[in-house]
């Protein structure tokens, strides 16, 4: 009986496999963008192919740049960013900028060269299941809308 038992268990371990097994690699950009294209988040182009390759995607409807970094030979990259720009808030007040990096403490906070605020987030995926991938894009999605929240409130946006 308990032989039949720990069969059965290695039978539905095995057969659970598949669906847990659709995992995140960033090793090949192009395959990275193929796997973002499976899952509904529909990639621009790929660029930068040689150094460090990005694309530009759209997270709940708000546009992102995803960079993979620590590449080799535009291959084997090691973890990918997530940049975020506002065009409606300029040049906040830094005692806002420093509350929006305690605040949201797993992101950095600042202004471009436009002056523009921006948000950027680093994170390693490779080997993740595609659901913590995707768990990341929502959480993502969720503090560019708290912190678009905020500079609203703040009264910091521009109006455009």
């Amino acid at each position: 009986m308990r032989l039949f038992l720990a069969a059965a268990l290695t039978a539905a371990i095995f057969v659970a496999s598949p669906a847990s097994a659709q995992t995140v690699s960033i090793r090949n950009p192009a395959a990275f963008v193929a796997t973002l294209k499976a899952m509904g988040y529909e990639p621009g182009a790929l660029s930068n192919v040689d150094t460090s390759p990005e694309v530009d995607i759209k997270v709940n409807g708000f546009g992102t740049t995803l960079r993979l970094v620590g590449c080799t030979a535009a291959a084997d990259c090691k973890y990918m960013t997530l940049v975020a720009s506002y065009s409606d808030v300029v040049d906040p007040p830094a005692a806002w900028l420093q509350k929006m990096n305690d605040e949201f403490d797993l992101l950095r906070i600042g202004i471009n060269d436009k002056k523009q605020l921006y948000m950027f987030g680093a994170y390693v995926v490779e080997g993740l299941p595609r659901s913590e991938l995707k768990r990341i894009f929502d959480y993502w999605a969720a503090d560019t809308s708290s912190i678009g929240s905020e500079a609203i409130e703040g009264g910091y946006t521009t109006g455009e």
